[in-house]
């Protein structure tokens, strides 16, 4: 009998903690009896959105696309419970490796979080050692005219002859609906492409080369200045040093911490069974 009420106050104590937390925490959305959606849970969402889809959840339309999200895929898994989808062997085992996945993700986190952070001495020495890598690469300041048309161009090239180069943007600002006249600012070569670099690497300060038909149109390119590499110094990137260093050691610690499991563990592989998982041919895309 004591057995028994320990069992029944340990159950207690249990659910009371559970719906505590669920009752402490703030409530978005209820659905019938069954579904119950914290702002803890819209958040965590959110936070799951890859990057070009975070701007979504700066406005309320957005977050509501979120909660609307969430709420069909609730009641969409509680109507696979009823029909007894979870008892399905693929969705058991899908549910498992996303249950792997998640663990593991998480503890590989606590490992890299593991890392101390990279002094500002240690960077230092870092910068000493590999100084021949923090330069900056040589650089352009660059303005374009640029127009869609064959005949635009023969007339921008015209007007050239006549013309400032700044005059002749305000005639041609740019084509409608696409790529604009003005200034480009500076922009390292190595992200310049290699048409229109090979186009313009020859010009003098305060020429100009064109026109240089691209998929966006013909363009126009003045080279207002060359900048050449310069080298960066320590003192305008050690935060930034400290953090990558972090992050790199981090990474190695997480890729040890894996190996060290790998090595540890007693792995028995059938090779025979194992290429019966290779592809006899490549599959297609879905449609």
């Amino acid at each position: 009998m004591k057995n028994v009420t320990l069992v029944f106050f340990l159950l207690c104590s249990l659910m009371s903690l559970v719906f505590g937390q669920i009752e402490g925490e703030k409530v978005v959305a209820r659905v019938n009896d069954e579904i119950v959606i914290t702002l803890n849970e819209l958040q965590a969402e959110i936070r799951t959105l890859p990057q070009d889809r975070l701007e979504i959840a700066t406005t309320k339309d957005g977050v509501q696309q979120v909660l609307d999200q969430i709420i069909q895929r609730k009641l969409l898994a509680i109507q696979a419970k009823s029909l007894q989808m979870d008892t399905v062997a693929i969705v058991q085992k899908a549910t498992q490796n996303s249950e792997e996945s998640i663990l593991a993700d998480f503890l590989i986190i606590q490992v890299r979080q593991g890392t101390e952070l990279v002094t500002e001495e240690q960077a230092r020495e870092y910068y000493a050692a590999n100084e021949s890598v923090f330069y900056s690469a040589p650089s352009l300041e660059l303005k374009q005219i640029i127009v869609a048309t064959t005949d635009e161009a023969n007339l921008v090239e015209k007007a050239l002859d006549k013309s400032s180069f700044d005059e002749v943007i305000v005639e041609y600002p740019g084509i409608p609906n696409g790529a604009r006249s003005g200034d480009l600012g500076v922009i390292p070569i190595n992200q310049l492409s290699q048409g229109i670099y090979d186009q313009i690497k020859d010009v003098a300060e305060g020429k100009w080369a064109g026109p240089i038909q691209t998929n966006a149109g013909f363009h126009f390119i003045m080279v207002v200045a060359k900048n050449p590499s310069q080298k960066v110094e320590f003192e305008n990137i050690s935060k930034e040093l400290q953090q990558q260093l972090t992050n790199s050691l981090a990474q190695q610690r997480a890729i040890g911490y894996i190996q060290s499991l790998v090595d540890e563990a007693t792995i028995t592989i059938d090779n025979a069974t194992l290429k019966e998982a290779i592809l006899t041919e490549t599959p297609q895309g879905g449609n």
